[in-house]
């Protein structure tokens, strides 16, 4: 695997690994409101991601599908929101956390990547993670958490 290949791999899998969790959160969320800027950002992530294989196929990768401490991470998150008072805003909180991952892996691509289509790449992406990020921090702050 290049570089590149691996750089657009580890893209994919923090944006699979949040997808996930976004469904599960999804569903399980008591507002409808929650559910449905659930359902919307694990969409988002989903599309993004969804691009990103197609371009790591062309180049003759094999796209990941999500990493294993993603799923430890899910797997640890889902145990704080059911041992909370508050499952949504406990939700909201842990999305950040997903959010603040996805941002700080488009960073380092667009700062750290020796290949200038990588760079390209994340840099198209990043306003929308930019926003989503965002969005959900403030979420989560306007909750108090």
């Amino acid at each position: 695997m290049n570089d590149r290949t691996a750089t657009l791999n580890e893209l994919i899998d923090v944006l699979e690994d949040s997808r996930d969790f976004y469904r599960d959160a999804a569903q399980e969320a008591k507002h409808a409101q929650y559910r449905q800027l659930f359902e919307r950002f694990a969409q988002t992530k989903a599309s993004i991601a969804a691009d990103l294989k197609t371009k790591v196929a062309a180049r003759g990768g094999e796209p990941s599908d999500g990493s294993v401490s993603g799923g430890l991470r899910k797997a640890w998150s889902e145990l704080r929101v059911k041992l909370s008072g508050d499952s949504d805003a406990e939700y909201i909180a842990q999305l950040e956390a997903f959010e603040d991952r996805i941002v700080h892996a488009f960073r380092d691509a667009v700062n750290d990547s020796d290949d200038a289509e990588v760079r390209a790449i994340a840099q198209r992406y990043q306003p929308q993670v930019e926003q989503d990020h965002a969005q959900m921090r403030d979420l989560k702050h306007s909750l108090g958490k």
